[in-house]
């Protein structure tokens, strides 16, 4: 007995003349077209999938002809980004050996942008064919180009060959014959815009020519891994095939100079603190930040090996090592100093108290910076050896007795004494007037011996050095360098 429900709907579907029908039996290939379409997919069924979708696409054609020689590649992620690759040979190749080229080259660019299966498609039945092994390749030069693309091939994890037809290759072709020089025919000349898009790469010689190179490197040893070895277990390296020992006796005598802190090697200083030893490599760039870093000035050897253990570093070879570096460096080389003029014997000046006795002096013209500063005065206490230095646009008595008032008095005391040359800025009334005012003695050398106020002249010849070493990248922005160069100087034994 129907319920309630079924005899309500029957009421309203039997006013349409509707009748109900069984369904028949199902067909054996209707059941199987069903199963097929609605059981769900395997796991080995999806990532199959998921593989084919990970195959990258490039399509490679060459070119020879009277007016040049070129190849192309186009080659589609599988995201569908596509990159135009343009290559020009820069010698004399057939029709068939500019094919292998393009197809080398194209294999190359492939690998560099990641892909991992490819598949290849060309128009040249030839290359196809002897890559894929179905035909023979007789001629030795072939036979090099073949042996060149499997050597490409094989860094793929699955690489597949397919001929097309030159209308499915249109794009390897167009770029095949960018190389070509531009023409009157409108017909066989490349729009100029398709040149803004493509890379271009020149070849100036065939693959076939390139020398492959083995590096073979020899490691240098690692003294300071060897010391610790020796202080941690007592390891010593294995003799020479000479049977020299020399390399142990080497650490043997040098190891009770070094101590091992938490697996870090250091070594011992008298009435120092102890320097930490430095591989090879970390040597090199500490060499490099110390002397073209931030607070560089491109020092000297001596004073750059200095200056590297004073921040605690140390290996043994850090004299030799600064001055081959300061030898390749093009700066140091460009503005060296050239002595020009014999040594000569100077009288030294004492002095037993710091910032008592100063050196003033002047400093320019130099390329003119923002504000129109182009000078700068320099003062040295001839104790301390102290450096201030400050840029000015012009050199008058008033901006002399202000830097005297600001970057010495209200920074070190009233000196005693202050040495300046026969400048009308420093001879002045103004500026006598103003030392006199705060007793301040005012020493001037004499024209016949410059040398009195040698001090701040060397200085002055360090500054300049160091400005004109920052002058290669900070040309109209030296007074910003200032401060660096003064920081080396400050910093430096």
């Amino acid at each position: 007995m129907a319920s309630g429900r079924i005899t309500k709907w029957s009421l309203m579907i039997g006013q349409y003349d509707v009748d109900f029908k069984p369904r028949p039996t199902i067909k054996g290939q209707a059941l199987a077209d069903f199963i097929a379409e609605c059981t769900a997919r395997t796991e080995d069924e999806t990532n199959d999938s998921n593989d084919f979708d990970n195959w990258w696409e490039m399509y490679t054609d060459g070119a020879s002809s009277a007016r040049g020689c070129g190849g192309g590649a186009v080659i589609t992620s599988p995201e569908g980004f596509k990159a135009y690759y343009s290559m020009k040979f820069e010698f004399k190749v057939t029709n068939n050996e500019a094919e292998y080229e393009a197809l080398i080259a194209g294999l190359k660019c492939a690998k560099a942008l990641g892909a991992a299966r490819l598949k290849v498609r060309m128009d040249s039945q030839l290359v196809v064919t002897q890559m894929n092994g179905t035909a023979e390749t007789r001629e030795e030069r072939m036979k090099v180009y073949k042996e060149l693309a499997e050597e490409q091939t094989a860094q793929f994890e699955q690489v597949v060959l397919e001929q097309v037809s030159r209308v499915e290759n249109a794009e390897a072709d167009i770029l095949s014959k960018l190389s070509n020089p531009p023409t009157d025919d409108p017909a066989s000349s490349i729009p100029r815009h398709i040149r803004g898009f493509v890379r271009q790469e020149v070849f100036p010689v065939p693959a076939t020519d390139v020398i492959q190179v083995e590096i073979i490197s020899i490691a240098e040893p690692n003294w300071a891994k060897e010391i610790a070895d020796y202080l941690r277990d007592g390891t010593l390296p294995e003799p020479e095939a000479d049977g020299s020992t020399g390399r142990a006796a080497w650490i043997k005598r040098r190891a009770p100079n070094f101590e091992l802190i938490d697996g870090q090697l250091y070594k011992k200083t008298f009435g120092g603190p102890y320097l930490r030893c430095l591989p090879p490599s970390l040597a090199a760039a500490v060499i490099e930040e110390i002397h073209e870093g931030i607070c560089s000035s491109h020092q000297a050897p001596r004073t750059l090996a200095r200056k590297i253990i004073l921040q605690g570093y140390y290996w043994p070879t850090i004299q030799q090592d600064c001055f081959n570096h300061t030898r390749k460096c093009a700066v140091c080389q460009q503005y060296a100093p050239v002595p020009g003029r014999p040594a000569s014997f100077y009288t030294p000046m004492t002095i037993a108290l710091p910032f008592a006795r100063w050196g003033v002096d002047l400093l320019g013209p130099l390329p003119t910076a923002a504000g129109g500063r182009k000078f700068v005065i320099v003062a040295i206490d001839y104790f301390t050896k102290w450096v201030e230095a400050e840029p000015l646009a012009s050199i008058t008595e008033f901006q002399c007795q202000k830097f005297v008032w600001q970057s010495i008095i209200c920074r070190f005391g009233i000196p005693e004494q202050i040495i300046t040359d026969n400048g009308r800025q420093f001879v002045g009334r103004g500026f006598e007037a103003y030392l006199a005012k705060w007793g301040i003695r005012h020493s001037k050398a004499s024209v016949a011996y410059p040398q009195a106020n040698g001090q701040v002249e060397n200085m002055n010849r360090t500054i300049m050095g160091g400005i004109k070493k920052k002058l290669e990248d900070y040309a109209s922005t030296w007074p910003e360098q200032l401060n660096y160069v003064l920081w080396t100087y400050r910093t430096t034994p």
